[in-house]
């Protein structure tokens, strides 16, 4: 399927530098846990020509899990399968 976006000439050089910026990037997902309550996140990281910066906190108790600053940007940020507590195992 294939979407046509209508845009002004201001708008279309935005939109065409954003999908210029997100073509040659480069997707990895990545594993966080929060590091007051333990919660486990996954997030997506894509490498930028420019600088971001940013933090995420945790969704639970409001910590910061991570910041970050640099060629990249994180997103889609998710809550990870938690691990089930195993009883009577000693660590």
């Amino acid at each position: 399927m294939v979407y046509l976006i209508l845009v002004d000439g201001l708008e279309n050089r935005r939109l065409a530098r954003h999908i210029h910026g997100m073509a040659g990037g480069i997707w990895t997902t990545e594993y966080f846990d929060c590091p007051n309550c333990g919660m486990p996140y996954t997030a997506t990281r894509e490498e930028h020509r420019d600088k971001h910066t940013g933090s995420f906190n945790c969704r639970i108790c409001g910590v910061e899990v991570h910041a970050w600053s640099g060629p990249y940007d994180f997103f889609d940020w998710k809550t990870d399968k938690a691990k089930s507590p195993i009883f009577g195992k000693k660590k």
